[in-house]
């Protein structure tokens, strides 16, 4: 791929992940956080599972993504209906690799060295001083909910690497729609009408929610699939270190966010830990390789 195509195709894809958290918090303003997440997904996964076909022997590893998936949008929405800012809460969601690099060591037995645990102790500790900032936009309570949804979208994440899948559109297509009926089923069993609430939502709304259904999950996750497949990780991880970058500014511009220098340096801190985390392996072998030779 063209160093000019691949440019274009990583802010263009970061660029839309990043404007997913605005709608998010559009969305979650008017609708329960059961309701927004099962609409959500419903625009994921309708029309597009129609068109397209699963293995059979990946529909365990898609019902085990559908289950978490559903989960950590529950507790993404739910954090977000606390008040917590749609920037902040993307740099939170950062916390989703350090998860699935913990997943990956204790399920799938991948190595772990110092800079993993570097990076970790770094990344948690600018979340922490982030819940520490006495501001409107960030609460305690958000936070909690908001690292709960990336913890659950660990198990998410392990769910499409167990299944090696190579149809990434499909397995997410038809991952939403075992979200939205199980999520439709949360909801009806709490005694909510889908209806009612369908008639309260205003254009604004619906646009948020097709949005995040539609040109997140089809165009935003078909272009970094794309990006994953013709590049190196060196280069593909990285990038999407870009995504809370965009939200901040996204969310200053459509909600009138704040952005602070306490804000922007605890995210820094955040992001710094991710990068050393992502770069654990190179990072040993370039030690290993300084090591002077031992004379014998």
């Amino acid at each position: 791929m063209k160093p000019s195509k691949t440019i274009l195709i990583v802010l263009l894809s970061t660029g839309i992940f990043g404007f997913n958290y605005v709608a998010a918090k559009i969305s979650s303003i008017r609708i329960d956080p059961v309701e927004t997440a099962m609409l959500r997904v419903a625009f994921a996964a309708l029309p597009a599972c129609l068109f397209l076909r699963l293995k059979k022997d990946e529909f365990l590893y898609v019902f085990l993504y559908g289950v978490a998936f559903a989960l950590g949008l529950f507790l993404f929405f739910k954090g977000l209906k606390t008040g917590i800012d749609a920037g902040i809460s993307s740099v939170i969601m950062q916390a989703g690799s350090l998860f699935t690099a913990a997943g990956g060591i204790l399920i799938l037995k991948e190595r772990w060295n110092k800079f993993n645990v570097v990076g970790c102790l770094i990344a948690m500790f600018g979340i922490y001083s982030i819940s520490k900032i006495k501001e409107g936009g960030i609460n305690v309570a958000g936070i909690a909910f908001v690292l709960g949804s990336a913890f659950s979208w660990t198990f998410a994440n392990l769910s499409v690497r167990l299944s090696r899948t190579e149809r990434p559109l499909a397995f997410v297509s038809w991952g939403s729609l075992v979200s939205a009926v199980l999520l439709f089923a949360i909801n009806l069993a709490s005694g909510k009408s889908i209806l009612s609430t369908i008639g309260m939502i205003d254009q604004q709304a619906w646009l948020a929610i097709a949005f995040q259904g539609y040109v997140t999950t089809l165009i935003g996750y078909g272009l970094w699939t794309l990006l994953l497949s013709q590049n190196q990780l060196v280069l593909s991880a990285p990038s999407y270190l870009l995504v809370p970058g965009f939200a901040l500014l996204f969310s200053h511009i459509v909600l009138g966010e704040a952005i602070t220098a306490e804000r922007v340096l605890f995210s820094l801190v955040v992001v710094a830990g991710i990068v050393i985390n992502a770069s654990a392996q190179s990072l040993s072998t370039l030690g290993e390789k300084k090591k002077p030779a031992m004379v014998t």
